[in-house]
C-alpha cells in the first residue's frame, strides 16, 4: 500500500531545498480563482501522483499580510453547520475546524470553553490524543501553528494550553508538518498491514489517521500566508480521501508550508467560499453526511475558521480627551453613565458667522429617563439579599437595603423601561432650548417632522418634544409618526424585522479580555463593595458570577436618580465615588463590546440626515427633522460620524476611555446639526455645526471653515466616506 508513496528520504531532501517564497499548486487538475486581493480559492479534480487515485481538494489561500482580511475561530455552543458560520459573519471563507470539543481545547476571545478532556483522561469512547498541536490566533492577521503538545501527558498538555496567555487556541492532531519536518508522514507507522487497521478502534489513531477518510487541515507557509485545505473521500472513483501521510506530503509538493496541522475531517469536512458552490450556501466541497454526492450534507460542528473583511485602521486623532478617570470620579453623575441624567442647562453656542442664520436642524435623540430597561436591575439584587437573609448572611444596611427593594419593587415592578416624569420634562426643556438658540429655523412656514423607534419610551419622548416644540414654537407645523418606514432613522439595527438592514464587514472587538476579566482587575474591591451588605461577601453572590450581580448592582444604584422622587430609596452609600468611577470603566468597555457591532446598520441614520438635509436646503425648507430613539443607536452613531474622535479605537483598552465615553450619552441625549445659509439673498457656502448634548463637538478630521462650523458640502464629504468604509451593501 505505501510502496507508490514517496520514500521519506526523498521527501526530506525536498524539504531541505525550501524557498520563503509561497507556492502555488499548478499543473493538470488545478484551477485558480481570485476571492479578493489577497485570498485565492484553488481547486484540484483528477489523479493525484501522491495517492495515485482521484481526488477531488478544495482551498483557501490568504495573504495574512492584508489588514483588509483577517482570520477568525468560530464558538458556538451549539453545533451549527459551516453555512451558518460563513453566512451569519458574511465571510469570504469558512471550514470546519477542531474536533468534539470534549476531546481538544477551545478558548475564543480569552475565555477557556473546554480543556480537553472534560474531569478525566478516557481511554474509549472520547479519544485523548487529539492535541498535540495548536492554532493560535489573534483575531485578525496573527496566526501561528505550533507544534505544542508534542511529548506530553493529557494531564500536562491540559496543564499547559490551560495556562496560556494566547487569545484564541484550537488544538488538534495530528501535527503534519513542524517546521518543515514531516511529522505526520510518520504519525502512524507505514510499515503497518493495511488488513491490521481493522483491529484498532475508530478513534485509535491508528484507526483514525492511517486510512484515508475525507481531510481537513490549515497550514501557515513562510511568507505569512494561511492555508485552508479540505478534502473530500469515500466516493470511489471520484474522490477517495487521504491519510494523514498523504495529506502530509499532498500539502508539501503543493504549498510548502512551515507548519501545518489536521483538523477535524470525515463527515465534518466542509468548505464555503463567496460566489462559489451552492448559491444559496456557498458550499463548495460535497460533504458526504447525507450520503449523497451533493452540497447539502453538512455536519453540524461547534467551531470553524472563517475569514472576513474588517474595516480599516484609522489614524490616530490629533486630540483625545485627556482626564476622564479624574473627570468621572469627580462627577457621579458621569459615573452612572448611561443611568446619568440630562445636564438641562443652557450650552454657551459660538456666534454664526457674520451674515448667516441658522434655518435647519436635524436631530437624534435618546429617549428620556426611565425605570431600568431590565427587571434583573432590580430584581438580582433583590434575590441575592432575600437568599442573604435567609442564611443570616444580611448586615444591618443589607437588612435595610432589602425592606426598601422589596417595598419598591411592590410599587414600580410594573413600570419597567417605562419613561418617568423627569424623561418627558427632558425633551420639553430640549425643544425649548432649541427654539431659543435657533429661533429663525422655526418661525412662520418652518415644518418639523418627528419620527420614532416603536419603542413607548421613544414615542412618549417624541410626544413631549413636540408638545413642547408646538408650544414656544406655535408658527412652525409640526408632525410625528412611527412605523416600519422609520426603521432606518430611529432604530436601524433591528434584527429580522428590519428589511431594509444595511451590510458590510464584521465590527471587530479589538481587545483581548471578555468583560468577566477586565471587570476582575479594574473593581478589585467588589468584595468591599459587597461587604457592606453581605457579612462574607463571597457567599452573598450565592455561586454567581461577581461581574453578573454587579452589570444590575450598578444599573440599580446609577439610575436611581431618572425615578420619581417618591419611589426612590437610598442607595447612594452602598459605593463610593471612587467605586462607581470604578463601575464606570467596567461598563464602557462592555457597552463598546456590545455597541461596536451596531456601526454598520447605524450608517444609514447618516444617509438620512444627508438626504433630507439636502432636500430641504434645495427646497429652502426652514424647520426640523427628528428622531428619537435609544442610547445603543445614538453610540453607533457617535461612532459612525467620528465625533470628537469617537470612532477610533485605541490599541489598549486602558486607553479606550479617552475616545469612547458612555457618560455622553445620557437619558435624552441628542445630536443636533445644524445648518446656517447667508442671509436674505446673499451667496455664499451653507455652513453646517454639530452639537453632542447642547455643546459644540468636532467632525472628526473634517477641516472646519470657521471656528466649529464646517462648509456643508465639506462635512457631507466626510460624512460619506466614513459610511463607504463601513458600509458594503445597502
Amino acid at each position: 500500500m505505501f510502496k507508490k508513496f514517496f520514500g521519506l528520504t526523498l521527501l526530506l531532501a525536498a524539504v531541505a531545498a525550501f524557498s520563503l517564497s509561497a507556492k502555488h499548486p499548478e499543473g493538470e487538475g488545478w484551477k485558480a480563482e481570485k476571492i479578493t486581493p489577497s485570498v485565492t480559492y484553488y481547486t484540484f479534480d483528477g489523479i493525484d501522483d501522491i495517492t495515485g487515485v482521484h481526488q477531488q481538494v478544495f482551498v483557501i489561500d490568504q495573504d495574512l499580510s492584508d489588514t483588509r482580511y483577517a482570520f477568525r475561530f468560530s464558538y458556538s455552543q451549539e453545533n451549527v453547520p459551516t453555512s451558518d458560520v460563513f453566512l451569519r459573519n458574511r465571510a469570504v471563507a469558512a471550514m470546519n475546524a477542531g474536533y468534539e470539543a470534549s476531546s481538544i481545547v477551545i478558548k475564543v476571545n480569552c475565555a477557556l470553553r473546554s480543556c480537553m478532556p472534560y474531569n478525566t483522561v478516557f481511554k474509549f469512547p472520547v479519544p485523548n490524543w487529539k492535541s498535540e498541536g495548536a492554532v493560535y490566533t489573534d483575531g485578525m492577521q496573527g496566526v501561528r501553528i505550533s507544534f505544542d503538545g508534542k511529548g506530553k501527558s493529557i494531564e500536562e498538555q491540559r496543564a499547559f494550553y490551560a495556562a496560556s496567555e494566547e487569545t484564541n487556541i484550537f488544538t488538534s492532531a495530528p501535527m503534519l508538518i513542524d517546521n518543515y519536518e514531516p511529522v505526520g508522514a510518520t504519525f502512524v507507522d507505514p510499515a503497518i498491514d493495511p488488513e491490521t487497521y481493522k483491529d484498532y478502534h475508530y478513534e485509535d489513531p491508528v484507526r483514525h489517521q492511517g486510512v484515508r477518510h475525507p481531510r481537513t487541515a490549515v497550514a501557515k507557509t513562510a511568507d505569512n500566508h494561511v492555508i485552508l485545505l479540505a478534502v473530500d473521500g469515500r466516493r470511489k472513483g471520484i474522490s477517495e480521501g487521504m491519510s494523514a501521510r498523504e495529506l502530509t506530503l499532498f500539502l508539501i509538493k503543493h504549498f510548502d508550508p512551515q507548519y501545518a496541522l489536521n483538523m477535524d475531517g470525515g463527515g465534518s469536512t466542509t468548505m464555503c467560499v463567496r460566489g462559489f458552490g451552492d448559491p444559496e450556501t456557498h458550499v463548495v466541497n460535497y460533504p458526504n453526511d447525507n450520503k449523497k454526492y451533493d452540497h447539502a450534507g453538512e455536519r453540524l460542528r461547534d467551531t470553524h475558521f472563517y475569514i472576513v473583511e474588517v474595516e480599516p485602521p484609522m489614524p490616530a486623532p490629533s486630540k483625545v480627551r485627556e482626564g476622564v478617570r479624574d473627570e468621572v470620579r469627580a462627577d457621579r453623575n458621569k459615573a452612572s453613565g448611561l443611568e446619568g441624567v440630562y445636564d438641562m442647562t443652557h450650552k454657551a453656542q459660538t456666534p454664526a458667522p457674520k451674515g448667516y442664520e441658522a434655518v435647519y436642524v436635524s436631530h437624534y435623540g435618546r429617549h428620556g429617563s426611565r425605570f431600568a430597561y431590565t427587571e434583573k436591575a432590580y430584581t438580582v439584587p433583590l434575590e441575592i439579599l432575600r437568599e442573604g437573609a435567609g442564611s443570616g448572611n444580611l448586615t444591618p444596611r443589607g437588612f435595610k437595603l432589602l425592606q426598601d427593594l422589596e417595598s419598591f419593587w411592590e410599587r414600580c415592578q410594573y413600570r419597567v423601561g417605562d419613561l418617568t416624569p423627569l424623561g418627558w420634562e427632558q425633551h420639553e426643556w430640549i425643544a425649548a432650548d432649541m427654539v431659543s438658540n435657533f429661533p429663525k429655523a422655526f418661525g412662520k412656514g418652518s415644518v418639523v417632522d418627528a419620527c420614532s423607534s416603536g419603542a413607548q419610551r421613544s414615542i412618549v419622548s417624541m410626544a413631549a418634544f413636540c408638545a413642547s416644540l408646538s408650544r414656544v414654537a406655535p408658527k412652525a407645523d409640526v408632525y410625528a409618526h412611527q412605523g416600519m418606514l422609520d426603521v432606518q432613522a430611529t432604530r436601524p439595527n433591528m434584527g429580522g424585522k428590519n428589511p431594509f438592514r444595511y451590510k458590510g464587514p464584521e465590527p471587530r472587538f479589538p481587545y483581548g479580555e471578555e468583560p468577566r476579566v477586565f471587570f476582575r482587575h479594574k473593581m478589585t474591591g467588589w468584595k468591599t463593595v459587597l461587604s457592606r451588605i453581605f457579612k462574607d461577601p463571597e457567599a452573598g453572590l450565592g455561586g454567581r458570577n461577581p461581574y453578573d450581580v454587579f452589570f444590575n448592582y450598578y444599573m440599580l444604584i446609577g439610575g436611581m436618580g431618572n425615578i420619581p422622587a417618591e419611589d426612590r430609596i437610598e442607595v447612594a452609600d452602598l459605593m463610593t465615588t471612587d467605586e462607581m468611577a470604578q463601575m464606570w470603566e467596567v461598563d464602557n468597555y462592555e457597552r463598546f463590546r456590545e455597541y461596536i457591532r451596531y456601526k454598520i446598520s447605524c450608517c444609514s441614520i447618516i444617509d438620512d440626515m444627508i438626504a433630507k438635509a439636502d432636500k430641504r436646503l434645495a427646497d429652502k425648507s426652514r424647520g426640523a427633522d427628528l428622531r428619537f430613539g435609544h442610547d445603543h443607536v445614538l453610540m453607533a452613531l457617535l461612532m459612525d460620524m467620528n465625533l470628537d474622535d469617537f470612532g477610533y479605537i485605541p490599541p489598549s483598552a486602558d486607553d479606550l476611555v479617552k475616545t469612547f465615553q458612555t457618560f455622553r450619552s445620557p437619558k435624552a441625549a441628542n445630536i443636533q446639526l445644524v445648518f446656517y445659509t447667508p442671509k436674505g439673498k446673499k451667496k455664499g457656502d451653507t455652513l453646517v455645526k454639530v452639537l453632542l448634548n447642547g455643546e459644540e463637538v468636532r467632525l472628526g478630521d473634517c477641516p472646519a471653515a470657521n471656528g466649529p462650523y464646517y462648509k456643508w458640502e465639506d462635512a457631507k464629504a466626510y460624512l460619506n466616506s466614513r459610511v463607504d468604509n463601513i458600509v458594503t451593501s445597502k
